[in-house]
C-alpha cells in the first residue's frame, strides 16, 4: 500500500483536470487568476460542471515571506466545516529551501486533540537540487526514504528504500528536446516494470497524462486546465479499469486575489 502511494505521490501527485480537447463551460473559461498566484483551497467535486463541491481537500496560509506555512484538510459536511481531519506545518532552512513538514492527524486520544503519525524531511546539494526525502513514522518508530539522482540539471531517477535501507522500487524519467518531462516509468526492486506514465502539453503545461499498467495497460486518464496565466483550476482523473481500486474525481484549484 505505502508503495502504491508513493507512486502516485511521483506521478507529480498528478493533478487531473480538463482537458483541452475537452469542451470547457462559460464558467471556466472567464476564469483567470493573477500571475504566479498564491493557492487558497483545492475542493473535491463530482463532476466538472458541479458548482457544489464535495469537500475540501486541502487549505493553504502563508507566511509574511509568502511560502506555505500550514496546509489543512477540514471536515466538511453539508456544505460546512465542522472540524479539521488533519494539518501539515511547513519549515525552511536559510537558504529557504522546503526543510521539514510535520504532519499531525486528528486523535480523539490525544489531549490536544492531535497526533503527529509522519514527518517528511528533505536535504539539498550545495546548488539546490534536491537529494533526499526522508519519511519518518513517529508512532511506530518507522521510516522510509527517497533518493533523487540527476543527469545534466534533470532529475532522471526516484529510488525507494525502507527502513532496511533496501531499495524496494524506483522510477526512471524521460525527457523531450526541450527539457520537458513526458515518461515516468516504475520498476519494482527486481527492475521488472510495473506502470508508466505519458505526459502531454500544451504551451508549455501539462495538459493530459495517460497512465498504464505493465506494459500497455491504459488505466487511468488526466487532464488539466489552466487559466489565461497558466494557473491550475481544474484537475479530472478517470478511471479506465473495471478492476481499479481507484475512483474517478474532479479537483478545482481556487486561489487568493492578490
Amino acid at each position: 500500500m505505502k508503495t502504491k502511494r508513493f507512486l502516485l505521490g511521483l506521478f507529480s501527485l498528478i493533478f487531473i483536470i480538463t482537458s483541452s480537447c475537452k469542451n470547457e463551460n462559460d464558467t471556466i473559461d472567464s476564469i483567470t487568476n493573477p500571475k504566479n498566484a498564491k493557492l487558497k483551497r483545492i475542493l473535491g467535486y463530482s463532476s466538472v460542471d458541479s458548482d457544489k463541491p464535495n469537500n475540501i481537500l486541502e487549505e493553504y496560509e502563508y507566511d509574511e515571506k509568502n511560502r506555505v506555512s500550514k496546509v489543512s484538510s477540514p471536515a466538511y459536511q453539508d456544505g460546512k466545516i465542522v472540524g479539521i481531519i488533519k494539518y501539515d506545518l511547513y519549515e525552511y532552512n536559510s537558504k529557504e529551501q522546503l526543510e521539514k513538514i510535520t504532519s499531525y492527524n486528528a486523535n480523539t486520544n490525544s489531549a490536544t486533540g492531535f497526533i503527529n503519525l509522519i514527518n517528511y524531511n528533505f536535504t539539498y546539494s550545495n546548488d539546490g537540487k534536491k537529494e533526499k526525502q526522508y519519511i519518518e513514522y513517529p508512532q511506530i518508530g518507522s521510516f522510509e526514504y527517497l533518493l533523487y539522482k540527476y543527469s545534466n540539471d534533470r532529475l532522471v531517477k526516484i529510488e525507494k528504500y525502507g527502513n532496511t535501507n533496501q531499495l524496494e522500487s524506483y522510477v526512471m524519467n524521460e525527457y523531450d528536446n526541450s527539457g520537458s518531462l513526458v515518461k515516468e516509468t516504475s520498476y519494482g526492486k527486481d527492475n521488472q516494470q510495473y506502470s508508466y506514465t505519458h505526459h502531454l502539453y500544451e504551451n508549455g503545461q501539462i495538459v493530459q497524462s495517460d497512465v498504464f499498467a505493465g506494459k500497455n495497460i491504459h488505466i487511468r486518464e488526466i487532464f488539466r486546465t489552466y487559466d489565461e496565466n497558466n494557473n491550475l483550476i481544474i484537475l479530472e482523473s478517470n478511471e479506465l479499469s473495471l478492476v481499479s481500486s481507484s475512483v474517478s474525481y474532479v479537483l478545482k484549484y481556487e486561489y487568493f486575489e492578490e
